[in-house]
């Protein structure tokens, strides 16, 4: 019985996050999964869901620093956000999306 190399089986797999920022070089892609995230987060109000969507879209574009200087968000107030230790404003999230290329509007 030939032995099951576990090692080479493991590198073989890529993380859910690497999956999905990998799908995330795609803008059709990257609007799509940024709407149904949008969805997600006015259907079941869990904001967590959401602020992780943006940074994954962030990190598949950029890096966050460079983002952060960019928006004139600070680094931390940005880690702090995808943890879900700050719930940003309106008018944060506004700038986020702006930067990215999007804009936010009622349908």
């Amino acid at each position: 019985m030939a032995k099951l190399n576990t090692d080479k089986l493991l590198n073989d797999f890529i993380s859910h996050d690497e999956f999905v920022i990998k799908h995330l070089a795609d803008e059709n892609y990257r609007r799509e999964y940024l709407n149904q995230s949008i969805k997600d987060f006015i259907d079941e109000g869990d904001y967590n869901l959401f602020f992780k969507s943006l940074e994954r879209v962030i990190r598949a574009t950029d890096s966050l620093n460079n983002f952060a200087n960019k928006t004139g968000i600070g680094r931390t107030a940005l880690y702090e956000m995808f943890k879900g230790k700050r719930v940003p404003r309106l008018d944060t999230i506004g700038k986020i999306l702006k930067e990215l290329g999007y804009t936010l509007q009622v349908a």
